[in-house]
């Protein structure tokens, strides 16, 4: 998932129109969702703003050799190719 377009702060009820709200900082387990479609409001998701995120793979010991995103027009998914130091 794309940490700065999906979960508990996203409303992409409307894919044309994502509503970001308050909650991208918070990094906090949610069962918040804008759908009951997915797993994220049955058993919850914590969230990781982009830093956090993309740090945590150099505190794994990785090293990020390239990125991604899909889904149009606002990304869902961020992907990420690291390789082990």
């Amino acid at each position: 998932m794309h940490p700065c377009f999906c979960g508990g702060f996203a409303d992409r009820a409307d894919p044309e129109a994502v509503l970001l709200r308050p909650g991208y900082l918070d990094g906090v387990w949610t069962k918040r969702s804008w759908t009951s479609q997915g797993v994220r409001d049955k058993v919850g998701a914590t969230h990781l703003p982009l830093p956090a995120l993309l740090n945590a793979f150099g505190a794994a010991g990785l090293a990020l050799d390239r990125f991604t995103e899909q889904g149009a027009p606002t990304p869902i998914v961020l992907a990420a190719r690291a390789r082990k130091l």
